[in-house]
């Protein structure tokens, strides 16, 4: 008997950022995936797109002050922030994604900072400095499970555009995956994490050809 079709439904939240180079990475790691599962990937942009049968979302750079305003403005705060808490959709934010599901936010704008709290870490904003600081470089992966996902025998690069880092973290249940350091900047900071179904980057993995980090996103749905 053939086994019956599977269909991840995945939202990318479609206000700023490269949200069509994740949908096309997201695309590429599908096909690693077992036969069986199809990836359907749709774009959110008002709150109607929220949906409790939507199983990940994807929350893209850009700036996330300007996120936050369109998020209050079209009501899609509190519906966004449902549906992150439920445990059976998993969640990633690169970028201002990390700034706006972290808990605490560093060197704010005036009026702070809107947060889906979905993070127990501490996020500061511009770490590595301002637009013209951006910057592409090796990341020190300290999961094993990532390292584990074989497809080419390249380093993890990061591209930080403006990007944030965390600072700490304040739960013990927040798995540090990836750090990060400059020349400017020697102390390794971390740069990717994971707290049970929400993942952030503060880097731009949509923005490489390896799509390694969305095939751990597409893993972290199938195992819920």
């Amino acid at each position: 008997m053939q086994s019956k079709n599977r269909t991840l439904k995945i939202g990318i939240l479609e206000i700023q950022g490269a949200f069509l180079e994740h949908k096309i990475s997201l695309l590429a790691a599908a096909k690693e995936l077992s036969d069986d599962v199809t990836v359907d990937v749709i774009g959110v942009r008002n709150v109607s797109h929220i949906t409790s049968d939507m199983v990940g979302l994807i929350i893209p750079g850009g700036e996330s002050t300007a996120i936050s305003l369109f998020l209050r403005r079209n009501d899609m705060e509190e519906p966004l922030k449902n549906w992150v808490k439920d445990k059976d959709h998993v969640t990633w934010g690169t970028c201002a994604g990390m700034i706006l599901l972290s808990k605490v936010t560093e060197n704010q704008k005036k009026g702070g900072q809107y947060s889906l709290e979905a993070l127990d870490v501490v996020v500061a904003r511009n770490h590595f400095g301002r637009q013209v600081n951006s910057f592409e470089g090796d990341l020190n992966i300290t999961d094993p499970e990532l390292l584990s996902i074989q497809t080419g025998n390249e380093p993890f690069r990061g591209v930080f555009i403006r990007a944030p880092a965390i600072s700490r973290t304040t739960n013990p249940s927040v798995k540090i995956l990836a750090c990060a350091s400059t020349e400017d900047k020697p102390e390794a900071v971390i740069v990717g994490c994971r707290q049970g179904n929400v993942l952030a980057t503060a880097f731009h993995p949509e923005l490489t050809e390896d799509f390694r980090w969305h095939l751990y996103f597409l893993r972290m749905i199938q195992q819920r």
